[in-house]
């Protein structure tokens, strides 16, 4: 069994209009609704593998009850936080005919220690059931950054495997300090942590550096020019001849930490998981509306990547 804790989700309302007019009432013919989440996507990319995760998160609002009915309509287990305080959640709107688009963000709530509190009994509480452990997301500015490295001291102390994912620099020492058994970063969290993504060599001499001590695997996830998956004796580059139609979806990176999960757990080859992981991930759709895919998707696509080794 796999738990996944991602503090603290966002959910994102996306209209598509002709023109943006100011004094009129606005049409638009596509409304999306996106969880900006990759730990909720990877639990409903995990059940669509067959694994039955257990997520912990804290929601609150209107936002944070249309994300359980999400998990809920996906038979995602869950033991939820709830909060006074509004789920964050953006509105996005796309002018169909130009290269433009608005966004208007709600400001980022408080969190009370005491939900910080709450979060942390529930995974000492589930820690225990569970082989392998995912975190992802970021923390709120005011909070102790350590408690990563509580979290991953946790999983250790229980012999569980522990994934992490974040791109938050006041997190990323702790996490390098304590070493979890595998790293998974975005082509944004790669930058926002300074790390240079143009040259996939340099890129693979840095990211492997960090390798050692207990972290068995370091990920990195380039959408369309595909995925790194590292470990000490093997660099493999995994490609697609498929793309991703829409660059900011975020169900593609949370279903590659799902099936990197999966593959941690069910102790997947390297090129196995390598495979898997960016074949979920070309399958996955951002819209609530539809099923994220099925397993006939990810299968297909599995047989159209390829995976090359990277010699230094």
């Amino acid at each position: 069994m796999i738990i996944t804790l991602t503090p603290f989700p966002s959910i994102e309302y996306i209209y598509s209009v002709e023109e943006f007019k100011p004094n009129e009432l606005l049409t638009s013919k596509n409304v999306s609704l996106n969880i900006l989440s990759k730990g909720i996507y990877s639990a409903q990319m995990m059940k669509v593998l067959q694994e039955e995760p257990i997520l912990i998160s804290s929601f609150g609002g209107f936002a944070g009850k249309s994300i359980k009915h999400y998990l809920d309509k996906s038979k995602i287990k869950s033991d939820i936080v709830w909060t006074d305080y509004e789920t964050p959640h953006q509105v996005k709107i796309i002018l169909e005919h130009k290269n433009e688009d608005y966004t208007l963000r709600s400001q980022e709530s408080v969190m009370m220690d005491r939900e910080l509190v709450r979060l942390n009994y529930k995974l000492h509480e589930h820690i225990k059931k569970v082989s392998t452990f995912v975190l992802s997301g970021k923390l709120l500015a005011d909070k102790d950054s350590s408690i990563f490295k509580d979290w991953i001291q946790l999983a250790k102390h229980h012999n569980v495997k522990t994934i992490v994912s974040t791109g938050q620099k006041e997190v990323w020492s702790y996490i390098i300090e304590e070493k979890p058994y595998a790293l998974f970063l975005t082509e944004e969290q790669l930058t926002a942590l300074a790390f240079e993504t143009d040259d996939l060599n340099q890129l693979t001499k840095v990211l492997t550096s960090y390798l050692g001590g207990g972290l068995h695997f370091i990920c990195a996830y380039l959408k369309n020019r595909g995925a790194l998956v590292l470990s000490k004796n093997k660099y493999c580059h995994v490609q697609s001849i498929y793309h991703l139609l829409n660059q900011n979806n975020t169900a593609a990176s949370g279903a590659f930490l799902g099936a990197l999960a999966i593959s941690v757990n069910r102790q997947y080859e390297q090129e196995k998981m390598a495979k898997l992981c960016l074949a979920a991930a070309l399958s996955a759709d951002d819209n609530v509306a539809h099923r994220i895919c099925n397993r006939k998707d990810i299968d297909y696509k599995y047989k159209k990547t390829k995976v090359s080794q990277i010699k230094l």
